[in-house]
């Protein structure tokens, strides 16, 4: 199972090799242990970054234990690829199932230093997957949501600009900015 899973983060590496941290995963994924259930202290993660293409807009939440704005995620459990993660998380977070299909590829790779007196958590390595919803039509489940955010919402690009802090969440956003600006 390990296996599979240090295959598969590598191939994602290999998709964003233009990724200034693609050595950082590579290197760590050599090391194994790559779950937090085997290694406490650095392990991978997913986000997934919900958008709406149509209204250039993106769903963020106030995390309760980083007191962040940050998009949704969480670590890839033992046994688990990226993908069965996400599926997972998002169920976990949302409520709902979403086509992986029409998610794709993962956009992004980060490296997380958690910096946290009570958390054993020193590094996340941070897969990202961006994930195209309507918001006319996007309901999670908010006792859901409630359990990990203060509040959640819809922000366009100069809105998520202003709460962030987070780098990595930033680094999403110019993302997304990009992204908005193709169309």
């Amino acid at each position: 199972m390990a296996e599979r899973l240090a295959e598969r983060i590598n191939e994602i590496a290999s998709e964003n090799s233009t990724s200034p941290v693609t050595p950082d995963f590579f290197s760590r994924v050599k090391e194994g242990q790559l779950t937090r259930d085997e290694n406490p202290f650095t392990h991978f993660c997913v986000y997934f970054a919900g958008f709406d293409p149509e209204a250039k807009k993106v769903f963020i939440g106030h995390h309760k234990k980083s007191s962040l704005w940050l998009f949704n995620g969480g670590h890839i459990d033992k046994g688990e690829t990226p993908e069965e993660s996400l599926e997972r998380e998002m169920g976990e977070e949302w409520g709902c199932k979403i086509d992986l299909k029409s998610i794709g590829k993962s956009k992004l790779l980060t490296i997380t230093p958690i910096n946290h007196p009570t958390i054993k958590c020193n590094r996340h390595f941070d897969i990202w997957y961006f994930v195209p919803l309507l918001e006319a039509d996007f309901s999670p489940d908010q006792a859901l949501l409630d359990t990990e955010f203060y509040t959640t919402g819809w922000k366009n690009i100069e809105e998520a600009k202003r709460i962030i802090t987070d780098t990595n969440t930033l680094q999403a956003i110019s993302e997304f900015e990009t992204l908005f600006n193709k169309k």
